[in-house]
């Protein structure tokens, strides 16, 4: 049997600011990152999905499974066929079960505004903003 990787992602906003954060719970790792201008918790929750996806592609990680407890993200039509394209496969849970992704998203980022660039681009082609 096949175990996967499993993502948990989450963003949070506060005072116009937000954070994103992934949970890696094979490896117990950690990122944060700081978005700039993204003050919208639903922009940047989905933010959050599309850099989990983005860290199992650079790390060529197989059979990973995101984690979301924002059920519009987890849902997204253009986010659901995309990931699905690259083998992953993503699911909304209650926030209560995504309280370590959650509490993450209170640190310092981890990661550098190189990373942030790199998910902008991103995000606006999928989109096509």
């Amino acid at each position: 049997m096949k175990i996967r990787r499993i993502i948990y992602v989450d963003a949070s906003t506060t005072d116009g600011e937000s954070k994103i954060s992934l949970y890696d719970t094979k490896n117990n790792l950690t990122h944060i990152l700081d978005l700039v201008d993204v003050s919208n918790n639903n922009v940047a929750e989905m933010y959050a999905v599309l850099y989990a996806v983005l860290y199992i592609i650079k790390n060529n990680h197989k059979d990973c499974h995101i984690l979301s407890d924002n059920f519009g993200c987890a849902n997204n039509k253009i986010v659901c066929e995309f990931i699905r394209e690259n083998n992953m496969s993503i699911s909304w849970i209650p926030r209560e079960i995504n309280a370590i992704a959650d509490k993450i998203t209170k640190l310092e980022a981890t990661q550098k505004e190189k990373e942030w660039n790199i998910l902008n681009l991103f995000y606006k082609l999928l989109f096509k903003k």
